[in-house]
């Protein structure tokens, strides 16, 4: 095999490292979706439920409906979830939780679903509380639901292994290129 072909193989094999592979995320919008209605998120195969109620200070409560419910604290993008499976999952509700109103990054909060191995993402982006009657309130939200069979919901990383391997090739082909020069 001539060095030049080697170059070639090696910097496929970098490319083929360093290009991070998106994670497959189906993904839409709700609402504004009256209180207490079920909201639906997803398509086909891939869905989820859940129910929600509205406080006077424009807190949503979230519960699970049959899925596994939990937070994302912190997090103010669905590529931020990383490993959803480590998250603090509940079968009953979460809450209170904000809309992007009371962010100070003014992204509201996440909160995750989990229904038989599969995994859905949910972000508050606007309730509101229409007076003193409980049923009165509307909330809208962004939904992303993971079609690739794991819970990360983040683009993949590659690991250490991978680029000790890359950087112990390269410079064995520089050595095969040295040598031959010599």
């Amino acid at each position: 095999m001539s060095v030049r072909h080697l170059l070639a193989a090696s910097a496929a094999a970098l490319a083929l490292t360093t290009t991070p592979v998106q994670a497959e995320l189906l993904s839409g919008d709700t609402g504004p979706v009256e209180e207490p209605t079920l909201i639906y998120i997803g398509m086909d195969s891939f869905f989820f439920e859940f129910e929600w109620s509205v406080n006077a200070s424009d807190r949503a409560y979230l519960y699970g409906r049959g899925n596994d419910i939990a937070v994302a604290p912190g997090v103010s993008t669905v590529e931020q979830i990383g490993d959803a499976s480590l998250l603090d999952f509940t079968a009953t509700f979460v809450g209170p939780l904000c809309d992007a109103a009371c962010a100070a990054n003014g992204v509201g909060d996440f909160i995750v679903l989990r229904r038989d191995g599969a995994y859905g993402a949910f972000r508050i982006d606007d309730i509101i509380y229409n007076g003193g009657d409980p049923t009165l309130g509307t909330l809208s939200g962004t939904w992303w639901i993971q079609l690739d069979g794991t819970s990360q919901f983040a683009p993949a990383v590659p690991e250490p292994g991978s680029w000790a391997m890359l950087l112990g090739g390269i410079a064995l082909i520089g050595a095969a290129v040295r040598r031959r020069a010599s």
